[in-house]
């Protein structure tokens, strides 16, 4: 069976062997093509499920809404990049599929958005970072830095929301409303593996 790291690890060897880079520079070049392909991995197999369960724009904004928020708030780790990519690909197909096919009202929407925001901002102001054992984030001001720019992308999560709101009511287009439902439902799984309970239950999954 193939691993990914050992994909990439071929490939900085390469690559470090030709530019006569040292281990550091090696370290950095083997992360970044890990990263490439992992995400690269993940957006095929999400496409091509949300093609067969036709939900994939809805699956697309799941998991693109969870990964651009988990880069700067940290959260679970699974024990394998394909581990990560099955359980990935799941959610975001499981999670587009409640929002296509859930029946919601304007104010079902704007009421639960109101809580979803106001407990994500409170979980993320008080544990992001949420970083790993194996590479603890030690700087306060790298911390710091990590808190501010979480909180940035939660609130333009929120302008999109509201854009969408107010869409919806000149347009009356069902689809903006699955759409934000969708945004709540990345923001709820990735909120939800900042949290000690979170760990423990996607851990297990993991």
């Amino acid at each position: 069976m193939f691993k990914i790291e050992n994909i990439c690890e071929k490939i900085s060897n390469y690559i470090a062997k030709e530019l006569n880079f040292d281990d550091d520079k090696k370290s950095v070049i083997n992360y970044g093509i890990f990263a490439f392909i992992q995400m690269g991995i993940c957006i095929v197999l999400v496409i091509a499920f949300g093609l067969i369960f036709n939900v994939t724009t809805e699956a697309l904004i799941v998991s693109f809404t969870i990964s651009i928020l988990r880069k700067s708030s940290g959260g679970v780790h699974s024990k394998s990049p394909e581990r990560c990519a099955i359980i990935g690909t799941a959610s975001s197909v499981g999670m587009a599929l409640i929002c296509k096919y859930i029946n919601v009202t304007l104010s079902t929407v704007i009421l639960s958005g109101g809580i979803i925001f106001i407990w994500s901002y409170y979980i993320v102001y008080k544990l992001v970072p949420v970083d790993s054992l194996a590479k603890p984030i030690k700087s306060i001001e790298r911390r710091n830095k990590f808190k501010k720019v979480s909180i940035k992308i939660l609130s333009t999560y929120l302008i999109i929301i509201i854009s969408n709101i107010l869409c919806y009511m000149y347009l009356e287009n069902f689809r903006l409303l699955t759409y934000s439902l969708c945004i709540y439902m990345g923001i709820l799984w990735q909120v939800f593996s900042l949290t000690k309970s979170g760990h423990l239950i996607l851990g297990k999954l993991g």
